[in-house]
């Protein structure tokens, strides 16, 4: 299966990584075919952020160590695709109310050696391009 990407610039603003270029992952079994790392690096490219999201394309039996070693990493967050949601709620340091209510974790943000999630998804409403606006929003924009 493979995609038109030619018209699509995915990066930051001079399409490369520096020191402070604030990563993200996009943790997924199949994260190559996954649009959201696309749509939010448009986002991040409209508003000249230096930051990018990364598709992570991670086995089952790879996640658990991938996650739990995010926490010594250069990478500031992820999005957890849906197959691993259930399982990251467990290598959280901190979960906010909606992690502890629906017992899923959809984004994590690390802060120094902390993994601290949140469930984006708990109503249901954001998916595509509005996710890609939130994530943005509320956890690269302000932290740039």
């Amino acid at each position: 299966m493979s995609e038109q990407r030619d018209d699509i610039e995915t990066m930051n603003a001079d399409d490369s990584i520096h020191n402070k270029t604030k990563l993200f992952g996009l943790i997924a079994e199949h994260a190559s075919p996954n649009r959201l790392f696309v749509m939010l690096n448009k986002e991040i490219k409209l508003h000249n952020a230096d930051a990018m999201m990364i598709p992570m394309n991670i086995r089952e039996d790879d996640f658990f160590f991938t996650l739990s070693n995010m926490k010594k990493s250069h990478v500031n967050g992820a999005y957890i695709a849906q197959e691993y949601q259930e399982r990251a709620v467990e290598l959280l340091d901190e979960a906010d109310e909606f992690v502890q209510v629906y017992n899923k974790c959809d984004f994590v943000i690390r802060l120094g050696e902390k993994l601290i999630g949140t469930y984006l998804g708990k109503n249901g409403v954001l998916e595509g391009e509005s996710l890609a606006e939130e994530i943005f929003k509320n956890y690269i924009q302000e932290r740039n």
